[in-house]
């Protein structure tokens, strides 16, 4: 079945796979019962669309009480009274809220309390620990958090709470696993309530729309509808593996039917809608207030085109599914971080904090989760500090100038749908180290593994299964590498098309007959 944490992510704190991105993409929250969870995905896949749309209602309904239940509305007046604050009562309070989280996880955390012992540090240390002295605290490499997120839990947590497990969408490989209780999922929505859906003039509360990762429609040869309905949150959700010319009429045709207020999902899956849109001469029949768009950088063309289309404007939003980094738009335009909801620290390749205007690598640490507490985690993005103040007069939130290597290539299909993000390739798959999808023709994509012993034909077998479901079908070669490249930074692409602009630009708008 199909559920949102909306998509704060580069991942998707968004779509609900058994995984999503708040943020980007996302997984069923309870314990792992991954047998039970492939039977009811296997069972919406056969299922009339009705049945379809009332599955996900019913699930809706325990969702919604889940993150806008208990402490949601607390956190959210919380959020709005330190939107104004001074830049000397929020460091006031981050410093203290910090000194919690650090003694919890030396407290209560295994990874933590090992690491930090053999590291020489003391529970006094971290009783007085100042933001100036955060960088004596080792970086926690996300390789750790990787297939070994238990270890980062809070026993004292686990052992008197539900827990649910989030994923990444494992576009890269083995994706990274968040384990959050209904409170701290609360607090994560009350956030974005505050600082995504509020600045954009909007509310998680209202009718909304989303494109996310999702297989909402499970065939790729669907002829539609490309959108479900969750009556329950009043979320009408969109595939993002149909979006091509001649399936447009009918995305407007769902969104004209329960007119959502807001949209929110991928950033690319909107502005490749919105272009569609544009050169088929078509345009909704209402306009929403505004767009919460997250998982690819939001770039100025893509907002004008996006504005364009849906007579609305488009706020981005950058997180995490591991929900210890948060920025948002101002009105502004302006990319704020929220120190109240994660530290970030941008470093260059030596650990020292880079002047404004340089870029350098986001390590950041959650103050929100008691229950898997991050601390100086590398995330695995780069960013630019601005040195100027927003004129929006928000000083105690620091202005992200931008947000670098983040944007993928996007794949084309035969038909001309367009995809830049494989949510769930790799999932539930063991084997696989790490993944990189290249389109090297039209109808032939290579899939390049790092793999462990034991990955096989049957796995092979559903990657291609996978590709064919989002992008129709192709040839499919799944290569076994022993590693895949990196940038001077240690980054690697996971989507990269090597298409011609020529080709691409006849297949992705056809010419209107």
């Amino acid at each position: 079945m199909a559920q949102d944490i909306e998509c704060s992510g580069r991942r998707s704190i968004a779509p609900m796979t058994a995984t999503w991105r708040p943020f980007s993409e996302v997984a069923w929250p309870g314990q792992n019962n991954f047998d039970w969870q492939h039977k009811l995905e296997e069972m919406y896949n056969y299922v009339p669309v009705w049945a379809q749309n009332l599955g996900i209602s019913f699930y809706g309904i325990a969702y919604r009480r889940e993150r806008l239940g208990g402490v949601f509305d607390s956190q959210v007046e919380a959020f709005r009274e330190r939107d104004r604050w001074s830049i000397e009562q929020m460091q006031q309070y981050v410093e203290g809220e910090l000194q919690k989280v650090l003694v919890n996880a030396f407290s209560d955390v295994p990874y933590y309390s090992k690491k930090w012992k053999d590291a020489g540090l003391r529970l006094s240390d971290l009783q007085r620990m100042t933001l100036s002295q955060l960088a004596t605290i080792p970086i926690t490499p996300k390789k750790d958090l990787t297939g070994n997120a238990s270890s980062f839990v809070a026993q004292r947590i686990a052992s008197r709470n539900k827990l649910s497990h989030y994923y990444s969408s494992g576009s890269t490989g083995t994706p990274t696993t968040s384990i959050v209780t209904a409170q701290d999922h609360q607090k994560f929505i009350a956030a974005r309530e505050v600082r995504s859906f509020g600045w954009s003039g909007t509310s998680v509360r209202w009718p909304r729309a989303m494109i996310g990762g999702r297989m909402v429609v499970p065939r790729a040869n669907s002829r539609g509808p490309y959108y479900r309905y969750n009556r329950a949150e009043r979320q009408v959700y969109l595939s993002a593996y149909h979006i091509s010319s001649h399936s447009v009429p009918d995305y407007i045709r769902g969104l004209n039917r329960y007119r959502p207020q807001v949209m929110t999902g991928y950033a690319h899956s909107h502005y490749t809608l919105a272009r569609m849109m544009i050169h088929n001469g078509e345009q909704l029949d209402y306009a929403p207030r505004a767009l919460v768009l997250c998982s690819e950088k939001l770039t100025p063309h893509m907002k004008t085109v996006i504005q364009k289309a849906f007579r609305a404007r488009p706020y981005e939003e950058y997180g995490a599914v591991e929900n210890c980094v948060l920025g948002t738009e101002c009105e502004q335009g302006r990319l704020h971080l929220s120190p109240d909801f994660g530290i970030a620290e941008i470093l260059d390749e030596h650990d020292r904090p880079v002047r404004p205007g340089e870029p350098g690598r986001i390590v950041c640490t959650g103050l929100l989760s008691e229950t898997q507490p991050l601390i100086r985690y590398e995330i695995g993005d780069v960013g630019v500090l601005s040195g100027e103040k927003c004129p929006c007069g928000r000083d105690q939130l620091p202005v992200l100038e931008e947000l670098v290597g983040r944007t993928e290539d996007v794949l084309i299909g035969p038909d001309g749908r367009q995809t830049v993000r494989f949510h769930g390739l790799f999932i539930d798959l063991p084997h696989v180290l790490e993944g990189q999808v290249i389109q090297e023709e039209l109808n032939f994509i290579r899939v390049r593994v790092v793999v462990t012993e034991g990955f096989g034909e049957r796995e092979k077998e559903l990657i291609r299964k996978r590709l064919w479901e989002r992008l129709g079908k192709m040839r499919v070669e799944v290569q076994k590498v022993d590693e895949i490249e990196r940038s001077a930074r240690g980054k690697f692409r996971a989507v990269v098309s090597r298409i011609p602009e020529s080709v691409r630009n006849q297949v992705e708008v056809p010419v209107r007959r």
